[in-house]
């Protein structure tokens, strides 16, 4: 090649026009939701207690503190409105017993259900405490996708709640960090028990119990906050409830203020950080989750996603329920543990809440 014709070339090639690489695609936004259910759980009883995870979620969230008066305050009933977004006046559970059956959920399908059936690609997952809850989970076609009870070991012997429950969070902790399922429902259940054995007369046991459950709390926002981290596609929302309250010496069931007394706390996109609103139920949980997963809600649901404000009233009075006090002062910290374990509702088989002869302490 000539002199001239090197530089023609060598000029042709300057002339031709440099493309830059394009850029990857972001990966898509995808919603994520995490509800934890914190079983007989006052929350005056929270804002007097060492609860700084729950405090957190209610500082970076949005509060609503309402009564659930009119319905049983009794925890499969509770558990079912909150995992179908209808009242008992529809699908029917009355107790923890003969009537909480999987025969009440066909009518009125579970969250994991009506995902399943529309999304079948999300993954549900059911890792909890109480065998109820498992029950429930496991209703329908299709189910969750999968299903946890770690009051039961795999021998059948029953475990204490506290190591149940921390077990549960365990689980929960994992499987967000590994997997990042759509839905994690998660269902804790230590305050609960030592409301009905300790409450009444050491006021401070139920206090430690929610201390202990707020650590779990703790552990598992600390797993979303660190997937959040590790993929920045996705939006992840925790909403926190109860089933029912307890009367100062322990127990629920009827309509006092006390046991009818609930909230739910909502930290996530679409939740004001620092806000209250009290229109927002028990009965909100499965539209909320439906919502945040671009699933359309039954239109025969009596709740509201709270996205939308929910279906209660935003102005509803704060239940009154002042915290308790009286009785054994001081810290009962590894003795109200101590008390559990020790105490037949503790031990599946031997009268636990999970169990038969124990059911009507739920």
């Amino acid at each position: 090649m000539s002199r001239t014709h090197r530089i023609l070339a060598a000029a042709a090639l300057c002339a031709v026009p440099l493309t830059a690489a394009a850029p990857a695609p972001a990966a898509p936004v995808v919603n994520k939701v995490v509800v934890i259910g914190l079983d007989g759980t006052l929350y005056s009883e929270i804002a007097a207690a060492n609860a700084p995870n729950l405090d957190r979620l209610v500082a970076e969230g949005t509060l609503a503190r309402t009564s659930i008066a009119g319905h049983t305050t009794m925890s499969c009933v509770s558990w079912a409105t909150a995992l179908t977004g209808v009242w008992d006046t529809k699908h029917g559970i009355v107790d923890n017993d003969a009537s909480c059956n999987a025969g009440a959920f066909a009518p009125y399908p579970t969250v994991f259900t009506q995902l399943e059936a529309a999304q079948p690609s999300l993954s549900t997952v059911s890792l909890g405490t109480w065998d109820k809850i498992g029950m429930i989970a496991r209703t329908g076609n299709p189910k969750a996708d999968k299903v946890t009870v770690t009051q039961i070991d795999p021998t059948g012997a029953g475990i204490c709640e506290t190591i149940a429950d921390s077990n549960a969070a365990t689980q929960v902790a994992a499987a967000i960090s590994a997997d990042g399922p759509d839905l994690t429902f998660t269902h804790l259940d230590q305050i609960d028990i030592v409301g009905h054995t300790l409450r009444g007369i050491w006021p401070q046991s139920y206090r430690d119990a929610i201390a202990r459950a707020d650590g779990l709390v703790g552990k598992i926002t600390q797993a979303v906050d660190a997937r959040m981290a590790a993929h920045s596609n996705e939006r992840w929302t925790i909403l926190v409830t109860t089933d029912h309250g307890h009367k100062p010496e322990g127990g629920h069931g009827g309509q006092s203020a006390y046991e009818t007394a609930s909230f739910v706390i909502a930290r996530g996109p679409g939740f004001a950080a620092g806000a209250q609103n009290n229109g927002y139920t028990l009965a909100d949980i499965t539209p909320t989750v439906l919502d945040l997963l671009g699933v359309a809600a039954p239109a025969n649901l009596d709740g509201v996603s709270m996205l939308a404000g929910g279906s209660g009233d935003p102005g509803a009075p704060v239940p009154n329920t002042p915290p308790v006090d009286s009785g054994v002062t001081g810290s009962s910290s590894g003795s109200a543990q101590a008390a559990m374990v020790n105490n037949p509702l503790c031990i599946l088989g031997s009268g636990s809440a999970g169990g038969s002869s124990g059911s009507d302490h739920k």
